[in-house]
């Protein structure tokens, strides 16, 4: 789930899925059905996907510089290295092998990006700031976290806010405050399949630190999955929440829309969007890149993050929306790291398709 986080296909209320029977203490599991494209869009329309044209700036070296462009760089980069340099520092995913291997914490984090320095300056360049605060992260784990501050050591990082171009096309143009998203980014420590059982259980997201939600859970008959010829493997799904507001406004109500899908690179991406009557608008975009290391070690997804929204009768502002991510992505991988430790096994989908994922309801 996103932070605090057009045309309306689905006129109706919501109607979350609090229906059946399950084991005393169990959660109901949603049933999906196959779906064609077109089907899909009374579900997710493809109108909402975020357009790239909207954020990603216009100038070359500016739009280079964004987190969705420049990690994806980064994932896949390998840096040249003196033949007396460690085999450590050739890469991203090398660089993390290394760090876990010394610990992982701030006493041996300092001294390893030191040598980094030394031994391999373009690598360091390139690394240091993204691998200082993605692999500090013990805060993050703490029973104390609830990501209202941001902290050197919650395994967060957020680049610049980006100023939105002028819309182009429905609904996008029929918006009123469209005016800035954020971007954020962390390495997970899990499969896909372990980061969308972390999404998709709902009834253990009504328990996520630094959440305020009364309610949250799939809509009745959302959940499609399905294969276009042209697109590839695709699942959507629409849920609904409500969240409180601080005093004195009371609550906030929303129909999110979810769509997993492969980029023309076959990695898979998320979209999310809702045009739900709380916000003037809300929408944001997943990319998830496999990490390895040179021996071909999975070192962990980079999930890379953009997102903006703007809630209606509440003076929010970008810092407000930067907490509001940070405590959606920081839960994320909190639980997505916990359902892959507990499967136990080696990686499996970690590119090029959309995993099968349950979705989770609170039973009666």
């Amino acid at each position: 789930m996103f932070a605090l986080t057009a045309i309306l296909l689905v006129t109706t209320t919501p109607t979350l899925v609090n229906e059946g029977e399950a084991p005393a203490g169990s959660p109901l599991k949603l049933e999906s059905r196959s779906a064609s494209w077109s089907e899909l869009q009374a579900v997710f329309p493809e109108s909402w996907m975020l357009p790239e044209a909207l954020w990603a700036p216009a100038d070359d070296v500016a739009r280079e510089a964004t987190l969705p462009f420049a990690l994806e760089r980064l994932a896949a980069a390998r840096f040249e290295t003196d033949p007396a340099a460690p085999a450590w520092t050739r890469s991203l995913g090398d660089i993390v092998q290394e760090a876990r291997k010394r610990g992982a914490n701030k006493d041996q984090l300092d001294p390893l990006l030191a040598e980094l320095k030394s031994a391999n300056p373009q690598a360091h360049a390139a690394c240091a700031k993204l691998a200082r605060e993605v692999l500090l992260d013990g805060g993050l784990k703490s029973a104390q976290w609830n990501g209202d501050k941001d902290k050197h050591d919650d395994g967060l990082y957020f680049g610049s806010v980006l100023s939105l171009n002028k819309p182009q096309s429905a609904p996008w143009t029929s918006y009123k405050n469209l005016d800035t998203v954020h971007q954020a980014a962390a390495l997970v420590y899990a499969d896909l399949e372990a980061i969308k059982t972390a999404l998709n259980d709902y009834p253990s997201m009504l328990e996520d630190p630094g959440t305020s939600y009364e309610r949250i859970g799939p809509s009745a008959g959302t959940f499609v999955v399905g294969r276009d010829e042209q697109r590839g493997p695709f699942a959507g799904l629409r849920i609904a929440f409500r969240s409180d507001l601080p005093f004195p406004f009371g609550h906030y109500d929303c129909d999110l829309g979810i769509l997993d899908m492969l980029d023309a690179k076959g990695r898979m991406t998320t979209y999310v969007f809702t045009p739900s009557k709380d916000f003037y608008w809300f929408a944001g975009q997943d990319w998830h890149h496999p990490i390895r290391s040179s021996d071909g070690a999975f070192q962990g997804i980079l999930l890379v993050r953009i997102a903006g929204f703007d809630l209606k009768s509440v003076p929010d502002g970008d810092s407000d929306r930067i907490a509001g991510t940070r405590v959606a992505l920081g839960n994320l991988k909190r639980r997505a790291e916990a359902a892959f430790r507990a499967y136990g096994g080696q990686p499996r989908t970690l590119s090029g398709a959309v995993p099968s994922f349950d979705v989770l309801a609170r039973a009666k």
